[in-house]
């Protein structure tokens, strides 16, 4: 056995939003790999089915079913971890929400509330409880950002404005804690729900042109699946260099290219 795969056999990994989409897809690769996984998510059926994915390929994996804004399903992710596999080595904060799709005028505050404590505050909160154990393991913290946190879309102003706060937390964390690495992760388009959703609902709100732009990708089947850009996001969750500590980078980054290859 490789010294890399030891090394990968030793880690555990957490993934949240780990039911379906990409969340599934890292969570699966992770566990491929030989990781031990800790995956969570509302859908206890269909983490079953991804935990079951994971041990029929020779890996470990638990789930704990749960809403991960919820701070006593967030310590409970982090007590599983440990208590199943006595460490913790990284998380993937994959788990997020585009809703609201309106426009400033006509949103509701609620929505966006909603929206604040998926993709901001319940990162936060998972990081914060897990700092102790990754900083035991010098560690990595993997947050799912977007393009959207650079790139405004009439439509998306609480999807654009959270994921931009994301990228900020990333970089104050990786200020604050320099034994373990952070880093943001720009996944570009996949063909997960949420790109179901803008097909679906995006013309409500979103300019013409961009909701075209959208339809038009899926339709010349140009969307990747998950398990593409899920496969990259996966080997950062596990070998991240510490020196790109900070970063916002792109899953197919030339530098991400050469960790994969």
């Amino acid at each position: 056995m490789s010294e890399d795969a030891k090394q990968t056999m030793n880690q555990t990994v957490i993934v949240t939003g780990a039911s379906r989409g990409l969340g599934a897809a890292v969570a699966r690769i992770v566990g491929e790999m030989g990781a031990r996984v800790v995956v969570t998510a509302r859908s206890e059926d269909k983490l079953a089915e991804v935990v079951t994915a994971i041990q029929a390929a020779g890996g470990a994996a638990i789930a704990v079913p749960g809403d991960i804004s919820d701070p006593v399903v967030v310590r409970a992710v982090v007590d599983a971890a440990i208590t199943h596999f006595g460490q913790l080595d990284a998380i993937v904060n994959n788990a997020g929400v585009l809703e609201p799709i309106t426009r400033i005028a006509e949103t509701d505050a609620h929505d966006w509330q909603h929206n604040w404590t998926i993709n901001v505050l319940a990162p936060v909160m998972l990081t914060q409880a897990a700092l102790p154990h990754l900083r035991a393991q010098k560690g990595r913290v993997i947050n799912i950002s977007s393009g959207a946190a650079v790139s405004a879309k009439i439509g998306w102003g609480a999807y654009c404005t959270t994921k931009a706060a994301l990228n900020m937390f990333n970089s104050t964390l990786a200020l604050e804690e320099p034994v373990i690495t952070a880093l943001a992760v720009r996944p570009g388009m996949v063909d997960t729900e949420m790109q179901a959703l803008i097909r679906r609902e995006g013309d409500s709100a979103m300019t013409e042109q961009d909701h075209a732009f959208f339809v038009g990708h899926h339709q010349q089947g140009e969307i990747p699946a998950p398990a593409i850009p899920g496969r990259a996001i996966a080997i950062l969750a596990l070998y991240a260099p510490p020196e790109w500590s900070g970063e916002f980078i792109r899953w197919d980054d030339e530098r991400v290219e050469t960790l994969i290859s």
